[in-house]
């Protein structure tokens, strides 16, 4: 019993670590920063559904996939990285849209900004993917754990979504000035993280000590 409820607290700790809800908010206000209320609470909803398929889709298949196509998982973490620093360029470069465009389109809007870049990769991203991967290894962990590694997802996720929906009232008060700011802010951010995550794949890759 004691080592079931360790092991909970692990994964829970660890999933929380790396989807990091508290950190996702900036994130999210300013990938969302040209919806109105409505378009972004329905942006939040869509995208951390679509992220819990993700990382189920990895818990269950990825293992079996990557060995499939013969990709180490040094591979799939220098490709997330890459991703991951093409969004956060376009967050720091790109300039928002205006409320005339973003009214014609918000429907649709909302729909990619839940696929991409909410659902992946900002929530379900590279080192999430991973983790689920590691979490649900099946040479280590039987079918019972990694069915409550996915009911610890589904609590971890559920709280991101109460953050990205209480998210509107905080980017009341900031503004859309200062969204725009925080957005450009957390592209810088996010592009070192990206390049950390490649660069410690291919300093693993080259066995170099840590940077």
């Amino acid at each position: 019993m004691l080592e079931d409820q360790n092991l909970l607290l692990t994964q829970f700790i660890t999933l929380w670590a790396m989807l990091d809800p508290i950190s996702h908010l900036p994130l999210f206000l300013g990938a969302t920063a040209d919806l109105d209320r409505q378009e972004r609470q329905r942006s939040a909803l869509m995208g951390v559904g679509f992220a819990f398929l993700i990382l189920v889709f990895f818990g269950i298949a990825g293992q079996y996939l990557l060995h499939a196509m013969g990709i180490s998982l040094i591979s799939f973490q220098i490709a997330g990285g890459i991703i991951l620093l093409l969004f956060s360029t376009s967050m720091v470069l790109s300039e928002p849209s205006s409320p005339a465009a973003v009214q014609a389109s918000a429907p649709n809007n909302a729909l990619n900004v839940a696929v991409y870049p909410l659902g992946t990769p900002i929530i379900a991203g590279p080192g999430a993917m991973l983790s689920i991967i590691i979490l649900t290894d099946n040479n280590r962990f039987t079918l019972s754990q990694q069915m409550t590694t996915f009911a610890v997802l589904a609590v971890v996720l559920g709280l991101l979504l109460v953050i990205f929906l209480l998210g509107d009232r905080i980017g009341r008060i900031i503004g859309r000035g200062g969204t725009n700011v925080l957005r450009r802010v957390m592209g810088v951010i996010l592009a070192a993280l990206s390049v950390n995550l490649i660069v410690s794949a291919l300093a693993q890759w080259l066995n170099l000590p840590p940077i």
